[in-house]
């Protein structure tokens, strides 16, 4: 009968021991699931300041763009006029230089 008591001991024993061991481990692994989800969450918010910032970027390169095609058109306007502004120095020049060429030289 001794030996049945002295089993069963080892046995309640064991057993607690085992549910210790076991509720430490459960204890560890909701931790690490507690410390991942708060990982997690911190680097979804930074992944969502990081989107809003590309954005605000984007939006202010597109207002960009627009005032910069609005430049181009400007200075292709300018260009012309200086383009025609050069001919007519060039025509006046030459008629310049036609003229002086009938003067008579000291």
């Amino acid at each position: 009968m001794a030996l049945v008591w002295i089993t069963l001991t080892l046995f309640l024993l064991a057993l607690i021991g085992s549910a210790a061991f076991a509720t430490r481990l459960g204890l560890r692994l909701f931790r690490d699931f507690k410390k991942l989800n708060r990982e997690i969450g911190l680097g979804l918010d930074r992944i969502d300041r990081s989107t809003d910032q590309i954005e605000r970027h984007l939006s202010l390169a597109a207002e960009s763009g627009t005032r910069l095609e609005a430049s181009l058109v400007r200075l292709g306007a300018s260009r012309a006029r200086l383009n025609v502004q050069r001919a007519a120095i060039a025509d006046a020049r030459a008629a310049l230089g036609r003229v002086t060429r009938l003067a008579p030289r000291k």
